[in-house]
């Protein structure tokens, strides 16, 4: 690891003296040009104007009016169906656009699970993060339907609904990650072009194992089985793509002897690696940067109002709300962690890696 550099600034005052008046050659008498001086001169500016920002430049571009904590909770959004009925394991299509506009309009703004896993958090200042997830790979959550003679995207499908919110709010930055098992969306013939078309405008896929039996029971035989068939299914569409996530079924985690086969496996010569497993829904996640998080077993939000238990994601918007917990404020610097000094105890300097860090009072 790499030895990140930690800043803790509390006041930076730069001074600025008058600079003194220079001759000037009287307008009458124009000074003749030195050869290759504008050259020199063309040069030297450009170069100015390459320059790569200092540490300074960096922390004084933060905007501390902003409040920004990355240190806070983000929310991994656990849906399952989309579709005309409210129930628990699917959300109604009405209740689904009403929950992406209040996350638009109330300062959340989309990122991939992928990028979280590795703490490449490409937020707008002064906005939270919030990652969207969708188990089984149901029909209704990409569905084509016939019209005018041509198959085309259903408007009210998940993918339909996202792509409309996308077209609606370019900087609500959509994408969601999509957690497969083995018949992908149904309608087995579109199944190429479908993983295809995801890779291709922006979303990611997952592994929700062949069977969607309970990993706890399991050996490391039957794991790698699991995660490696799904796999292949995948990569027999999408031979560059590398599937890199996985949703538990049930929520069920591993025995403990037998994680490593989670993470790491085979199966028909085909090698896996699993950054980021996901349990069922609960709680917000920790800040990639906490070192609370446990990447082997992150914490879901279920997106649902139906028996949630006071754990549901409309629980935690309220609580968010009402400034209950705090939730994770970008600085908009991908390659700066800007936190409270209140939480730096908390802060995984192995996850910040090569990236600087902003402390401030």
């Amino acid at each position: 690891m790499k030895k990140a550099l930690v800043i803790i600034v509390l006041l930076i005052l730069v001074g600025c003296e008058a600079a003194t008046p220079s001759a000037q050659t009287p307008p009458d008498m124009p000074a003749d040009p030195v050869p290759g001086e504008e050259q020199e001169l063309e040069e030297e500016t450009q170069f100015e104007e390459e320059k790569e920002p200092t540490e300074e430049d960096i922390i004084g571009a933060v905007d501390l009016s902003l409040q920004p904590n990355e240190l806070g909770e983000i929310m991994i959004l656990m849906y399952h169906g989309i579709g005309q009925e409210e129930s628990t394991w699917q959300r109604s299509v009405d209740n689904f656009r009403k929950d992406l506009e209040y996350m638009y309009q109330n300062g959340y703004r989309m990122i991939s699970l992928n990028d979280y896993a590795r703490g490449e958090i490409n937020t707008e200042a002064g906005f939270t993060p919030i990652i969207l997830t969708f188990d089984d790979g149901r029909q209704n959550n990409f569905n084509l339907i016939e019209k005018n003679g041509e198959m085309v995207l259903d408007p009210d499908c998940a993918v339909g609904i996202l792509e409309e919110f996308k077209e609606r709010y370019p900087d609500f930055n959509v994408t969601a990650s999509f957690f497969l098992g083995s018949n992908p969306f149904g309608q087995e013939k579109y199944v190429e072009d479908k993983l295809k078309w995801l890779v291709e405008n922006g979303y990611d896929i997952g592994n929700h194992t062949y069977s969607h039996e309970k990993i706890e029971d399991l050996g490391p035989e039957q794991i790698q089985i699991e995660i490696g068939l799904i796999n292949k299914i995948i990569h027999e569409y999408l031979p560059e793509y590398t599937v890199e996530t996985l949703a538990l079924p049930h929520g069920s985690n591993p025995k403990e002897d037998y994680i490593e086969y989670m993470l790491e496996g085979e199966y028909e010569g085909n090698k896996y690696r699993i950054i980021a497993s996901l349990d069922v829904g609960w709680r917000p996640a920790y800040s990639p940067f906490d070192i609370l998080t446990n990447f082997n077993s992150l914490y879901r939000v279920t997106a649902s109002e139906i028996n949630v238990d006071g754990c549901g994601m409309w629980d935690y918007f309220k609580q968010f709300e009402q400034n209950k917990r705090e939730r994770f404020i970008s600085d908009g610097n991908p390659d700066l962690v800007t936190i409270p000094k209140r939480h730096e105890d908390y802060l995984n300097m192995d996850m910040v890696g090569d990236r600087l860090v902003y402390i401030y009072e």
